[in-house]
């Protein structure tokens, strides 16, 4: 039996009504490159290295991360718990906060804002705007032993007035005076009790 010629088919198929069918080609086939090894540890450097980015940025524009040392904040924060604070936010009241100051990472909370009046009293009274603030734990607030700040005392502008938790500790706006808010790394926003520290 012989086999038609294509143009023979492409008559019959007319013949019989139906369109012609067109060669089908096989496409190439592709060969793969195996990419080379220093080609993958270069790709495997940029991708360390963009990674490194990120994490630099997010802890230099978005993030701080502190670890606390010392009780001044006790019983909220305590020796060793690890503090991650968030820059992008503005300080409120009665927020913890993230401040250097002299070189130092230290943690202190908001007690009045800009133009706020801070009254301290030799027996250990606190008023702000003349209203004593709500708190968790009472501890009397004494005027600092040394240091040359008075009260009355309003809050300059773009400033905090900041007070430890553990009030027995005056290494804070008692002694030192209202902190600039430049000098804020920022609220705290989580923290992270480190056991057996």
């Amino acid at each position: 039996m012989t086999v038609p010629d294509q143009p023979e088919r492409a008559a019959e198929t007319a013949a019989q009504g139906e369109a012609p069918q067109p060669e089908r080609k096989q496409p190439p086939k592709k060969r793969r490159r195996k990419k080379s090894t220093l080609r993958l540890f270069l790709t495997l450097l940029l991708k360390l290295a963009l990674i490194a980015a990120a994490v630099w940025a997010l802890l230099n524009f978005v993030l701080g991360v502190a670890i606390h040392y010392g009780n001044n904040m006790y019983p909220a924060l305590r020796d060793g718990d690890l503090i991650v604070a968030y820059r992008l936010q503005r300080p409120y009241l009665n927020a913890a906060v993230l401040y250097e100051r002299g070189g130092e990472q230290s943690l202190a909370r908001v007690i009045a804002m800009p133009g706020d009046v801070v009254e301290i009293s030799e027996t250990g009274a606190l008023s702000v705007n003349g209203i004593a603030p709500a708190e968790e734990v009472f501890y009397p607030t004494y005027p600092a032993e040394t240091g040359n700040v008075s009260y009355p005392l309003t809050v300059g502008e773009d400033q905090v007035f900041l007070l430890n938790d553990f009030r027995t500790d005056q290494t804070d706006s008692r002694s030192f005076g209202p902190v600039d808010l430049e000098d804020l790394i920022g609220p705290v926003l989580l923290t992270m009790r480190r056991r057996g520290f």
